[in-house]
This record gives C-alpha cells, sequence and structure tokens, in this order.
C-alpha cells in the first residue's frame, strides 16, 4: 500500500478521534499497512519488458515480506498506552520492518487474538490470571510504571489502606487493584473482607464519591486524577506512580498472541525494537508525545470526562517509560504474583510460591523479544 493511503488513514484517524471527543476516553478504529510503491520501466521494447518484468517480481518480493510482517496493534485509548501511539505516528515500528495495521480494542482480547484480529497490545496485570488458565498470550517486553491510583473523600478519612476497613470502596474484586489494597491490608494484619468492595462503571466514580455512596475508589489513570482536581478535599491514599512499596513495579507490558508469536518469530523483536525507540523518545519529549496522541485523537481532552492536556503531560512526565530490561520485568513479574497470592486469589498457592512463580509460571507467561 502506497505512503499516500497510509497518510490518508492517518489523517482520518485524527479527524475521527476529533469526533469522537465527547465520549468517554475515545477512539477511532484505524488501519494503516504499509507496501512497496511500483516501479516503471523507462527503455523500450524487449528492455521494457524486462524491466517491468523485474519491478514486478520485486513488487510481489516486497508485497509478501510485508504480508509476513504485518501486525494488528491494538490500543483502548489510554495515556499509558502512550508508546503504542508514538511508534505508529513517528514510525518506529515500521523502521523496525513492520507492517502495522492500528485498531481502537471495544472487546475482550481473547476472541481477537483467537480469530486472528488483534496480535499486540498494552497487557496489564488483569489478565495474569487468564493467562494462568489459558489465554494465549505472552510478555515480550514493559511499557512503563505507574497509572493506577486510589482517591478517597476528605470526610472518609482514608489516608492510606491502612484506613479501607468499614469503608466502601469502588474497586471491583478480583481487579488488580483490589488485589493490590488487600494483600497491602493482609500484610499488615488487616481484613480486607471487612471493606465493602463495591463495583461502578469509571465514569460514575466521582459522582458516587461525591454523595457519599462510596468512600473510595481505585483504578487505572486517568480516572484517579479526574477525580482528585474535580473533588474538593479528595486524597490519594494510593499510587502505583508515586508510592514507595508499588513505585518500583511495571504496571503494563506488552502483551502478543503467542500464536502470532509462533507463526513469525521475528514480529516480537520488531515489535520490541520500536517499543524501545518509542519509550526513548517519550522519555525526552513528554509534552510532545502528549501533544502527537491528542491531535491524532487517540485521548481526546477538554471533554465531557473532565480530563485534560495539562493532565496528561503530568501522567506521561510521572510514569517511567523502560523497555528492555529483563531484571525490572523479572521483578515485577513475580511482585504482582505475591500480590495476587497474599489477596487470597491464587487457588491452591504452593508451599514454594516463589519457584513456582519463576519456574511454571514465567516460561509460560513471559517470552522476551528483546537482546
Amino acid at each position: 500500500m502506497s505512503k499516500d493511503l497510509t497518510m490518508t488513514r492517518r489523517n482520518l484517524l485524527r479527524a475521527g478521534g476529533a469526533l469522537a471527543g465527547t465520549a468517554a476516553m475515545a477512539g477511532v478504529l484505524a488501519g494503516c499497512s504499509n507496501g512497496s510503491s511500483s516501479a516503471s520501466a523507462s527503455a523500450s521494447g524487449s528492455a521494457s519488458a524486462e524491466a517491468s518484468s523485474s519491478a514486478a517480481a520485486s513488487g510481489s518480493a516486497s508485497s509478501s515480506a510485508a504480508s509476513a510482517n504485518k501486525v494488528i496493534l491494538g490500543y483502548w485509548g489510554g495515556t499509558c498506552e502512550m508508546p503504542i501511539y508514538v511508534g505508529y505516528e513517528n514510525g518506529f515500528f515500521e523502521e523496525a520492518g513492520l507492517d502495522v495495521e492500528i485498531m481502537k480494542i471495544t472487546e475482550d482480547v481473547a476472541p481477537l487474538m483467537a480469530n486472528g484480529d488483534l496480535d499486540c497490545f498494552e497487557l496489564t496485570p488483569d489478565k495474569f490470571k487468564p493467562m494462568e488458565q489459558g489465554l494465549e498470550c505472552v510478555i515480550i517486553d514493559s511499557l512503563h510504571y505507574g497509572c493506577q491510583q486510589g482517591i478517597a473523600s476528605g470526610e472518609s478519612g482514608i489516608t492510606s489502606f491502612r484506613d479501607l476497613e468499614g469503608k466502601k470502596v469502588a474497586a471491583t474484586i478480583g481487579s488488580i487493584s483490589q488485589i493490590v489494597l488487600a494483600a497491602q491490608m493482609k500484610e499488615a494484619g488487616l481484613d480486607p473482607d471487612k471493606v465493602e468492595w463495591m463495583t461502578y462503571k469509571n465514569a460514575q466514580m466521582q459522582q458516587a464519591l461525591e454523595s457519599g455512596e462510596i468512600d473510595a475508589m481505585a483504578a487505572y489513570d486517568p480516572w484517579p486524577d479526574i477525580i482528585q482536581e474535580n473533588v474538593p478535599g479528595s486524597v490519594r491514599y494510593y499510587s502505583w506512580t508515586y508510592d514507595d512499596n508499588l513505585k518500583n513495579t511495571l504496571c503494563c507490558f506488552v502483551g502478543m498472541s503467542s500464536k502470532r508469536l509462533k507463526e513469525n518469530p521475528e514480529l516480537g523483536k520488531m515489535l520490541s525494537e520500536g517499543f524501545k525507540k518509542s519509550a526513548d523518545w517519550i522519555r525526552a519529549n513528554p509534552e510532545e508525545a502528549c501533544d502527537l496522541a491528542i491531535n491524532a485523537g487517540y485521548v481526546p481532552v477538554n471533554t465531557d470526562t473532565g480530563f485534560t492536556r495539562d493532565m496528561m503531560i503530568k501522567e506521561v512526565t510521572d510514569y517511567r517509560f523502560v523497555s528492555g530490561d529483563k531484571q525490572v520485568i523479572d521483578d515485577s513479574f513475580k511482585q504482582i504474583w505475591q500480590w495476587i497470592a497474599a489477596a487470597g486469589a491464587m487457588e491452591d498457592a504452593p508451599a514454594d510460591l516463589d519457584k513456582y512463580i519463576m519456574e511454571d509460571l514465567y516460561p509460560k507467561m513471559v517470552n522476551l523479544q528483546f537482546a
């Protein structure tokens, strides 16, 4: 496919994103795929025929290579997926040899991967249990630290997880935020069963907090930042971005379909190369990265959600984007599973938990693709 068509589709993404700006953290479906440009022969007669034949063969080979290296890269539309937006818009994935189609994820990833409609996406710890139980994807790299936080009303008296007993907290049982809070409570000798864990849609949490229906909430950004900005006296009591005992554990990884990786093992290495370039660029250009995401329509701002450009810049600046560090991934993988076990969310946890995590779960769930 020609570069002109690729740019047209990117422009359509920008236009669509602007039109969808009033939806909660919405984006639009878009695709991009680059192939070789057509060649023309300038000579006549047999020379022309030979040139045309050569051009056709070259074009066919290039098209075949592009098809083999095609990757469907999905996103939900959050700030923490910045490496996806930057890698695509700045051509880092293309430079790595990939033919990328980008799409907005609007349903569960399992059937998308099974049907070949999704190859790679941002993977959060919420997917660890499904992966343990057979979800066919693997961690191939990391994205960043941060992006999960909890906000409490000023009237609740909550300043940390130690104050949650007897309170109403909007954090769905089994979500990673609920698991980590429960694990922290148990480790401190507190009882998470004395918390009334409640389920609310993200966009409803602010109203619930303001009305007193809940005392606190915990979720992925940007919702905690939006609530703290708009609810006077609210308190941040839990944060993977700022808390000393949480901020050095990765919250987001690069997930890839196991099936697609087996079909073409080189794709994982190319993706990791693109994500590494994206992480480096974001760290050096946080404001430019935010403007790129806004202008391309990936993450709408100044809509009825209350999310603003300034909030986005602060998030991107405070997150630590990292790629290509095995030790960081290994340590985070182990810590997250230890929290899952401590919260009582690991059925039949073995006596030697660390061995089970690193010798049974790790080979099943992690297949790092960087050198």
